[in-house]
């Protein structure tokens, strides 16, 4: 209830302010003279939750270009006309020139001719592919990697 008369509404209002005051200024004191029971109330934080996080795959061994070139020439037919090959993994890319039946290799062996382009630069090569466990392997050293 508000008092009636204007010198108890001021005094009211004045007597308002000093309660104000007076709480803020011991709210300042206690900050001022023990930072140590401000800072204790965040010292204790509550434990932090954490999830499970699954391991990443495991990333898939890059394609060689001697398996590209390889499995390339296994797939093509004998005497066929240039084919093109790339490998993603490595950037490299070229053309089988020509693929014939192996001369010293029995088995389906076949001999191959393949450029390979690459940050190296542009190289040709000779090799032999056979069939080897399913797939097809170049044999011996052709000097693709």
């Amino acid at each position: 209830m508000a008092p009636a008369s204007g010198h108890n509404a001021m005094s009211y209002a004045a007597s308002e302010r000093l309660v104000c005051h007076s709480m803020l200024s011991k709210l300042i004191m206690i900050a001022i003279v023990s930072p140590a029971l401000v800072l204790a109330a965040c010292s204790h934080p509550e434990p932090l939750q954490t999830s499970t996080v699954a391991p990443a795959a495991p990333t898939a061994v890059p394609i060689t270009d001697q398996t590209v070139i390889a499995e390339t020439v296994g797939r093509a037919a004998v005497g066929s006309d240039p084919l093109a090959w790339a490998n993603p993994s490595t950037g490299s890319a070229g053309v089988i020139e020509q693929v014939r039946p192996g001369t010293n290799n029995p088995n389906g062996c076949r001999d191959f001719v393949t450029s390979k382009q690459s940050l190296e630069g542009v190289t040709r090569f000779n090799g032999v592919a056979c069939p080897a466990d399913g797939s097809w392997k170049i044999n011996g050293s052709s000097g693709l990697h």
